[in-house]
This record gives C-alpha cells, structure tokens and sequence, in this order.
C-alpha cells in the first residue's frame, strides 16, 4: 500500500499500526459504507497523517477529501461550516451555502479534535451518522448524504462521557473501529528514521546542502521526551536548519538537553551503520529509564507501562531482554529463569470441582511459535531481541497472551476472554508471523515452525483478569509440543479437532500418508 509507505518507522509499535489499518482495509474495503474510524494519540503524533493515508488507500479515494479541526472554529460558526445555511438563515447569510458534510459526499469527512465538538452540535452529527440525511441552518427540508467519518482526538473520551461533556451514544457510533497511535518516546530508533526525513525534505524546501546527525545528536534524540512528538521534532529540525550553518548537526546545536526529559523506552531497532558505542549508549539509557520507572512505581507493572506510554507486554519483554530486577537497582545482563520471567500470566490451579465459583470452561487456542531450520547455531544470530520482539506484537495485534518465551520459541493463548473467536485469530496471527519470517529470511538459515490446537480449558474469573489453570495450560502445551515434533521448516500445522474450527476461513491441507 502505497500511501502507507508515509507512515515512517520500523518500531513494533509503528509496524502494529500499519497491519491494523491494513486488515481494517481489507475487511471494510468491499463495502458500500466502511464503518467509522477513530483515532487515538498524543497531539503531534499524527493523525491526519493517518487519516490522509486511510482515505487514500480506502474504498473512497476516488471520492473527496473534506477535513475539520474543531479547535479551529468558534462554537457560533461551527454548525453553519458542518451543515451548511441556507440564505437568510442568519445575518450576512446572503447566499445558501453547503456544509462540509454535504461538501465530503461520496468521500471521506476527517473530524479533527472531536471532543471539543459543542454538545449543541454533538447530536445533529450522530444524526447525520445513523440517518445519512443533513439539513442545512434555515432550511426545512433534509438531503441525503454519504460520507466516511475518520475522527480524531487526544482526549480521553470515556473520561469526557462519564463527565457529562460528550455524547455517550455520539461515542459508540464513532469508536466502531479504534487505533491507537504511539507517542515519539517509545518509538526508539524512529526518531533517527524521522529526523534523516525532516533534514531531507527541509534541506531541499530551503535550497540548503545535506545536514547530517552526529552520534551525540542521536543519542540527545532519543533522551528527549518529545512532548509535541513527531511535529515538535519537525519543528525542531527546520529551527536548526535555519539557525546554524553547521555540516552536521550536534547535541548542542539541537538544544534539548535544557528541556526535561522524562523516563521513556527505547525500542531496539537496528539503524544503518551506528557504531558499538552508539549501540551501547542506546541500550544504556533504555536499561535506565526503564529502571528508574520501575522502582519509581515499586514494580508495579501495569503503573510503570502507563507512566512509559506502552503496552504492559511490551515492558515486560523488556524486562526479561536486560533482566532487571528490583534488587536495590541491580541489573542482571542475563536471561531470567521461567519461574522469574515477569511476562508469564498468572495461572493457577483448578479446584477439584468444576462448579466452584469463579470457574468456567472456555475453549481456549494455544499457537506455539518454535525454531526450524538445519542450521544449529541459527537461534543465536536469527532469534534477536528486534525478531523477537517483532513476533510477540504480531501476537498482541491479534489479541493473543504470552505464556512462554524461551530461545527455542513461543507459547500464546487466545481465547482467555470471552467471546473471542480463538482459532482464527491464532491462526491470522500464525501466517503474520511466517510471512515476516520469510522476509527475515536473509539473515540466517533458520525459519519457523507454528502449531495450533484448542482444547475446553478451566478458566479463572477472579478479579485479577481471566488465568487459566496450571492443568489446562500443560495439556495444551503438550499437545503443541507433539505437533511441532519433527515439523518442516515453514510449517503450520492444527490439530485435527482445531481444523473444523478455522477452516470457514482458511484453506487447509491434509496431508498423506507419504508425506
């Protein structure tokens, strides 16, 4: 997709993004209205990037592109500029005027800041939203009207409907399909990506020679919290381009170090050519941060991830990558042991009778990702910490639970809630993880090896989130275990009681007695 390519980055934060608005696409691409889309994020982080991008490679990009920032207009002009007026309506409304809804017909309308949307207006919206009919001010009569609504907000909405300020009903009908996009501090290494694009394109607009970083202005970019995030850093750039005639650009020049920064997470993404001690700066301040965040919050993992801006997953994986501890600070440069790692969910053991409270059998889907291939040192230069980390947010994407991490593979659950429809997507997220495999393929001569099987399974609801028994998680572990057994390279395999489950949607293979 081409329009997606504007979307910079090469974190999993990033890539989680893009394969979410390109399932979104090809769910939605077929219909004659796609649902609406909201987006999520920090202001800066991007979104109208992404709205521009949604509509290009959408099933409205023929169509017009109509955008609004609520902020823009005050609360008296705004419903004139959505619905239109017609002549008379109001003083100087010497001739009708069509609304940008009417204006966005065909096409896709973008709602920037939709929260500061007055509650005089929120309600004409949802109308125009269930009913496809608009009326102009002053008019008596409606017309029809067939938009595609992308909205967008730094707010938290939940928040603005439990305190009376947004529409309860206005908010279900525009969070059909919601994505979250990531602030610039835990997006690593992107910053570099973003500010070599900014230098470029600013070099060339001011009619200047190329600018490069500096391995301090690197490491500067990645200590600094990014408050307005990627258009505070563009921002940035085009300051230093204007304000110093330096070939390359340095910490000092950048001038951030006197704004404070704040702990952040740096993603372990590899950048073309840095040097050793660039990498080990990199992974210094990561180790840092994250620490100081931890012990700040007394390990409490679900605090911390809030406070860093994360998924709770993606903190704990890297946890387990530099082995902190909270041993008065010490960080262990080791693996922890499978007792210690702090990314398995809890389980627990089953009561001896079904029936007890806060039990229930569920039909819960393991995927096992393991190593294949025939070369034996394969894990060491082809399971890293980017693969890695990479094929866990391929899991997350698709609502999976890490249950095990260890140099020869992974276990995940789905199905834990309830609801969820397991197997396919352990099986979406299975051809996720070869596909990218496959590209990594370059790199070693190992491959992957994925297995599928779903079993009822005893599940706790105790107020701590769903945990499935210590019984269940074995049996399902097992049966994994014998299917991966002596797998080809590439191989995807279901258990014979799975297959029925997935195979509405996906094409399966049995295979011979020969093979």
């Amino acid at each position: 997709m081409s329009a997606l390519a504007d979307l910079l980055g090469e974190s999993p934060e990033i890539a989680v993004i893009r394969d979410q608005i390109r399932r979104f696409l090809h769910r939605a691409g077929n219909t004659r209205r796609p649902p609406p889309l909201l987006l999520r994020g920090e202001t800066g982080t991007g979104k109208g990037l992404v709205a521009r991008a949604v509509h290009r490679e959408g099933p409205r990009a023929s169509g017009p592109f109509v955008s609004l920032n609520c902020a823009a207009l005050p609360e008296t002009l705004l419903e004139a500029e959505l619905f239109g007026f017609e002549r008379g309506a109001f003083t100087d409304a010497r001739q009708a005027k069509p609304g940008l809804f009417q204006l966005a017909h065909g096409g896709t309308f973008f709602l920037d800041e939709v929260a500061l949307l007055p509650r005089s207006a929120q309600g004409k919206v949802l109308s125009v939203l269930e009913e496809s009919m608009v009326r102009r001010l002053g008019a008596t009569r409606t017309e029809p009207v067939d938009v595609w609504l992308i909205a967008a907000t730094n707010t938290n909405l939940e928040q603005a409907v439990a305190a009376g300020e947004f529409r309860e009903d206005l908010y279900h009908r525009l969070a059909v399909v919601t994505i979250t996009l990531p602030s610039l501090r835990v997006r690593g290494a992107d910053v570099w990506m973003l500010a070599e694009q900014f230098l470029q394109v600013a070099c060339e607009e001011y009619g200047l020679p190329r600018r490069s970083l500096s391995d301090d202005a690197r490491v500067a970019l990645l200590q600094y919290s990014w408050p307005g995030n990627v258009r505070e850093l563009a921002n940035a750039i085009r300051r230093v381009l204007l304000s110093s005639d330096d070939p390359t650009i340095t910490a000092a020049t950048l001038g951030l170090s006197d704004r404070p920064p704040v702990p952040q997470p740096v993603s372990p993404i590899a950048t073309p050519d840095p040097d050793t001690g660039l990498r080990q700066s990199v992974d210094r301040i990561e180790r840092e941060r994250l620490l100081e965040t931890l012990n700040r919050m007394h390990w409490n993992v679900a605090r911390a991830a809030d406070e860093l801006g994360m998924p709770r997953n993606s903190l704990r994986y890297r946890i387990a990558k530099h082995g902190l501890r909270p041993d008065d600070g010490l960080v262990l440069h080791r693996r922890p042991s499978a007792s210690a790692r702090p990314n398995q969910p809890a389980t627990t053991t089953r009561p001896s009778a079904a029936r007890d409270k806060g039990w229930e059998r569920r039909h819960v889907t393991i995927l096992r990702i393991g190593l294949g291939g025939s070369d034996a040192g394969a894990s060491d230069n082809w399971w890293t910490a980017e693969n890695f980390e990479a094929f866990i947010e391929k899991i997350e994407g698709f609502g999976g639970r890490v249950v095990r991490r260890e140099p020869d593979g992974i276990d995940a659950l789905f199905g834990l809630g309830a609801g969820e429809d397991a197997p396919v997507h352990a099986a979406s997220a299975a051809l996720a993880i070869r596909l990218l495999a496959q590209r990594l393929r370059e790199q070693s001569a190992a491959s992957v090896v994925a297995a599928i099987h779903s079993a009822q399974s005893f599940v706790s609801l105790d107020g701590s989130g769903p945990r499935i028994s210590e019984e269940s998680l074995r049996a399902l572990q097992k049966a994994a275990s014998e299917l991966v057994r002596d797998a080809e390279p590439d191989a995807l395999l279901v258990s014979p009681g799975t297959a029925p489950l997935i195979q509405r949607r996906f094409q399966l293979h049995m295979p011979t007695s020969s093979e």
